[in-house]
């Protein structure tokens, strides 16, 4: 008897305590200012690109416009700030590349729905996938990018207009998948 009278005082104590250690946090918490903390469910986080840093955004306004930034952001990580590409990893040039500077339909499209499936670049077979950013990109973007490129890396293409993006994102809504360079 002794031995179940020492476990309920055992157990009382316990409850106690944690009831104890719970109105401690409460009165922390209510005499601390966490406003800031604690906000709506509708608000969505603030992401910050890390590769973006001000020095880029800057250099890129002066030296190619919000098309460079875009570029330096987004697709320099596969087609490298050179526009080389990566052939040994599937990844086209852009420099001196017959598609980005020739009709603005087909590198908007690729920009938009993406790239997949076997092609051939200067003798090399090439056998990847470009990402769609048609969700990523507003139209001003992807036209700004779409010049960056077809006029930088040697290339000599015209400029690329948010209208004319405009208008084949809206001729292409109901496409699910990257092209293949034959339906190009």
């Amino acid at each position: 008897m002794n031995v179940g009278m020492n476990l309920g005082m055992t157990l009382a104590s316990s409850v106690s305590l944690r009831i104890a250690g719970l109105l401690l946090v409460g009165a922390t918490l209510t005499s601390c200012n966490v406003q800031g903390f604690f906000t709506s469910y509708g608000d969505d986080p603030v992401w910050v690109d890390p590769n973006a840093s001000a020095e880029t955004t800057a250099d890129a306004a002066a030296g190619g416009g919000a098309g460079k930034a875009i570029y330096s952001r987004i697709c320099a990580a596969c087609h490298l700030g050179s526009g080389k590409g990566s052939p040994g990893a599937n990844i086209p040039a852009l420099a001196g590349s017959a598609i980005a500077q020739g009709d603005a339909t087909l590198p908007i499209k690729i920009v938009l729905h993406g790239l997949r499936g076997e092609i051939v670049r200067n003798g090399v077979t090439i056998n990847g996938q470009m990402a769609a950013w048609k969700d990523a990109l507003s139209d001003q973007e992807i036209a700004d990018v779409l010049t960056y490129v077809r006029s930088s890396f040697g290339n000599t293409g015209t400029p690329v207009t948010a209208d004319e993006v405009a208008a084949i994102r809206s001729s292409t809504t109901d496409r699910l998948l990257p092209y293949t360079e034959a339906e190009l």
